[in-house]
């Protein structure tokens, strides 16, 4: 049984060894294709900059024969993909915490992001500083949004293949919410930018909170501090499934098929085979006639080796004993006569090999003791 605890320690070890290998080899490819894209990305906005440069002094020069770069199949003006990457993250998966949170401070956060699909908000940053837009989707893992309209790139695929206009991911921190709030004292509806919101739990006491449905399933309110104003969420509409033959509906899930004592296992065996891999190198509980069978294969190569010294021969069991004499004393020590005695060795043999050579001794200075002068 020692042996099989130590084949699995070995697998483990293995195996965690391969997976630090792999996790460090995937971190060396994305920083390298990082670090290619944000130079593919410099080199395209110094050549965007090369042409702008060239197309004024054309538009200058040759006035109006000048080529027309706004019919569109030339792609003028258009930013491209690697342009509009967020490269704040310095080329790892998900950015930094503090990142991170800095991002989603305005919304209430990154656990209670207060956004939703389908809000219109403003951007703040960028080309399309300014306008209004909807949000296509959220990725909070990297603190960003897709809009629908704005905040695009064109993505040129292989193979010379026509360009296509796609959705690039905005931080949350260049973008507010925008909705519609009545001025109490003048009666004005009007958009107005949310600089905060704050997630309330619905179940607080108050006319304004409610328990809105959102993501089809009960979420909290959204809050906009000193105002007081919940600003609800997005209407969703609940998809219908419907079943099929092949479905397991929630009646047949919940439903109780087995029935267990104190006397038996949580649950059939087979059942924990396929869950606990029944041949697997990491396996530590085996089975009562596995480990039967391990015993007994360990008392035949006991048996065999017993049988085996029963045949010694007197000059085989003089060695034996001898080799149990040397074991019952353990590593031999070198005492001080011994280690003087080598040192003279060494000496010797050192003036010989000098004095073959032609070359005298040197005897290094003697170094004064702490007590001399």
């Amino acid at each position: 049984m020692q042996k099989l605890a130590r084949r699995v320690a070995q697998a483990q070890r293995q195996a965690g060894r391969r997976s630090r290998q792999r996790v460090e080899r995937e971190n060396i490819d994305n920083r390298t294709r990082n670090r290619q894209a944000l130079r593919a990305g410099v080199a395209e906005v110094r050549q965007n900059l090369k042409d702008a440069k060239q197309a004024r002094q054309e538009d200058w020069e040759m006035g109006p024969l000048a080529p027309k770069r706004d019919l569109g199949f030339n792609n003028y003006g258009a930013f491209r993909e690697t342009v509009r990457q967020d490269w704040t993250n310095h080329g790892l998966h998900q950015p930094r915490p503090e990142l991170l949170h800095q991002r989603c401070a305005w919304a209430g956060g990154v656990k209670q992001l207060n956004l939703a699909v389908g809000d219109r908000v403003v951007i703040r940053d960028g080309p399309d500083k300014g306008k209004l837009d909807t949000i296509k989707s959220i990725q909070p893992e990297s603190g960003t949004v897709t809009l629908e309209k704005h905040h695009r790139a064109l993505a040129v695929g292989m193979f010379d293949s026509p360009a296509r206009s796609q959705a690039m991911p905005i931080s949350v921190g260049s973008i507010r919410l925008v909705y519609p709030i009545t001025n109490p004292e003048t009666g004005v509806t009007r958009d107005v930018v949310i600089n905060q919101l704050k997630a309330v739990p619905p179940n607080m006491k108050s006319e304004n909170m409610t328990l809105d449905r959102w993501e089809f399933g009960n979420k909290w309110d959204r809050l906009v501090p000193g105002i007081n104003v919940v600003i609800p969420w997005p209407e969703v509409e609940a998809p219908e499934f419907e079943a099929t033959p092949s479905d397991t509906v929630r009646e047949q899930v919940e439903e109780r098929t087995f029935y267990y004592s104190l006397l038996s296992p949580p649950m059939p065996g087979k059942v924990i085979d396929e869950l606990r891999n029944k041949y697997s190198r990491f396996r530590t509980r085996h089975e009562p006639s596995y480990i039967a069978q391990k015993q007994m294969e360990e008392e035949l190569v006991q048996a065999r080796t017993e049988a085996i010294k029963s045949m010694q021969t007197p000059l085989d069991e003089f060695h034996e004993m001898q080799r149990e004499i040397r074991d019952s004393q353990g590593e031999p020590e070198l005492t001080d006569d011994m280690l003087q005695k080598i040192g003279e060795v060494m000496a010797s043999k050192k003036a010989a090999l000098l004095t073959e050579a032609g070359v005298s001794e040197v005897h290094p200075p003697s170094l004064p003791t702490a007590g001399s002068q």
